[in-house]
């Protein structure tokens, strides 16, 4: 283009565009938005929290629901001593779930052979004890040294179950499922042996289904 002609005035030159305004979110949406988030974030905590304590309520209503194998609870007194045993011998607690999978897949493997699992089971604890004495872990005070009389006790009620009426059985049961409820809450208090997710699981579910079996007997005796 060429020069403006005489007279014109001059073109105003635009100057930088002024940055537009976000518009602010009304007081109810922001108000909302700030609730969902806290909620998340509630929900969150809680379940990092208490997932161990949620999951083994939701277990227990399913056993419970489906009226309680009788032939599975037998079977946890014979196991949870032996996993027990098993991480203690190893002295590692970071493998306390990894045990709990490695017994469920030995059972139904035993299941599925057409074995009773218990004989395996307790022999295998025979074993670990005697892997964890000579090994020095099984010889420490406290709640590794109480692991051999957990399993002579748990697996003497797993063997008891074996040989009395059907009733007293479930009793039996119910009784060693309490007491391994408490001996949970030591493992939780101590926080040795196994991790402390797997000692607050094991802790609700046996006090739910202990409990809910004994209060159920105990109407039916009356």
């Amino acid at each position: 283009m060429g020069p403006a002609a005489p007279g014109t005035p001059p073109r105003a030159t635009r100057g930088p565009r002024p940055p537009r305004r976000r518009r602010r979110p009304r007081d109810g949406a922001r108000t909302s938005g700030s609730r969902a988030t806290r909620s998340r974030e509630a929900a969150t905590t809680v379940l990092r929290r208490w997932w161990p304590a949620l999951t083994a309520a939701s277990a227990a209503a399913l056993t419970l629901a489906g009226g309680g194998d009788g032939g599975g609870l037998v079977f946890l007194l014979f196991t949870l001593p032996v996993m027990y045993l098993a991480v203690a011998v190893l002295d590692r607690p970071g493998t306390s779930w990894l045990m709990v999978a490695l017994v469920i897949a030995l059972h139904f493997l035993l299941e599925a052979a057409g074995l009773t699992p218990w004989p395996f089971v307790l022999g295998l604890g025979l074993l670990l004890v005697a892997a964890g004495l000579v090994l020095g872990p099984l010889r420490r005070p406290g709640v590794f040294a109480l692991q051999v009389p957990a399993l002579a006790l748990f697996g003497g009620a797993g063997l008891l179950t074996l040989v009395v009426s059907p009733e007293a059985a479930v009793a039996v049961v119910a009784v060693g499922l309490l007491t391994h409820a408490a001996w949970d809450a030591v493992h939780w208090w101590s926080g040795k042996v196994i991790s402390r997710s797997l000692a607050e699981w094991c802790m609700v579910y046996d006090t739910a289904v202990g409990a809910t079996v004994l209060v159920i007997l105990l109407i039916r005796a009356f």
